[in-house]
């Protein structure tokens, strides 16, 4: 009988390295699981602190900034209004002033000019607002005028697109700085555009071409507390440059005008101005 051949026993069970140790997974969830909690809990309390922390900002820009922009729309788009309905009624004939100059002194006046072929609609209005250029009419009236354009000039960390951005971040600092950069605005540069309204008159000049040295001008004052038109005439530009005549040394300059025909023509029609509100003026217009 020959003796049967052997076979490697094979283990039915499930292999394990007696050497390597177990590792403690019930230990281990426990401890991820309470790092969880307390991350998700950090991160819970500085959402809560940067709500408290926006609602802080809002409620500083509701309460100081918010009825200032609203004041500055509300006369920007009256006074748009008068812009465009103007073009529409040329001043052709003079109508009675109803307020001299002496009333304009120390009040808040408004001021553009603008050419007539660019309030082709209010898109041309509002460019034509933005490249406003500064002109000798207020000084030759000795009147201070406050542009047009400055009524859209708002620091931009006080305008509603700055305060959305508050959502942005949940982090403590950015908002804190946000915070602080407001507060600072609402000290220093609040009270300018606080000055800006009420206005209490609108001077618009409409010049009737491509420039006020050789075409009509329309003069509109308003009297905006009682919203009523107060002046309404047309003038052009009868101002004249004085020849002078200098010497220096043996030899002498040939006779020249003295000025700039910009400013000369701005003050000639503050002078017409200055004639309709009951100023008496010199007449600077060359004879016929």
């Amino acid at each position: 009988m020959e003796p049967s051949e052997l076979t490697p026993a094979e283990f039915d069970g499930v292999r394990r390295n007696r050497y390597r140790p177990r590792i403690p997974w019930a230990r281990v969830g426990f401890v991820v699981l309470v790092a969880s909690l307390i991350g998700g809990g950090y991160f819970w309390r500085q959402k809560v602190r940067a709500d408290e922390l926006r609602e802080r900002i809002r409620a500083q820009h509701v309460e100081h900034v918010a009825p200032v922009l609203e004041a500055l729309e509300a006369t920007r788009i009256a006074l748009e209004e008068k812009v465009l309905g103007a073009k529409a009624g040329a001043a052709n004939r003079l109508v009675e002033a109803e307020a001299p100059l002496s009333a304009l002194h120390e009040k808040n006046i408004i001021y553009l000019q603008v050419r007539a072929p660019e309030l082709a609609s209010e898109e041309g209005l509002r460019a034509a607002i933005e490249s406003e250029e500064k002109d000798a009419v207020g000084a030759c009236l000795g009147l201070e005028l406050t542009p047009l354009a400055a009524l859209y000039d708002v620091p931009e960390v006080l305008t509603d697109k700055w305060l959305a951005r508050v959502d942005d971040t949940n982090d403590m600092q950015r908002l804190s700085v946000r915070e602080e950069q407001l507060t600072r605005a609402i000290a220093r540069e609040l009270p300018a555009l606080q000055e800006r309204v009420p206005a209490d008159y609108f001077l618009l000049l409409l010049v009737q071409g491509k420039s006020r040295l050789r075409d009509p001008v329309d003069v509109f004052l308003w009297d905006l507390e009682q919203d009523k038109l107060v002046l309404r005439s047309r003038t052009d530009n009868r101002g004249r440059l004085i020849t002078v005549r200098s010497q220096i040394g043996p030899k002498s300059d040939s006779a020249k005008a003295a000025g700039d025909p910009i400013v000369t023509a701005d003050c000639s029609i503050a002078a017409h101005i200055k004639a309709q509100l009951g100023e008496p003026t010199m007449d600077l217009a060359t004879p016929d």
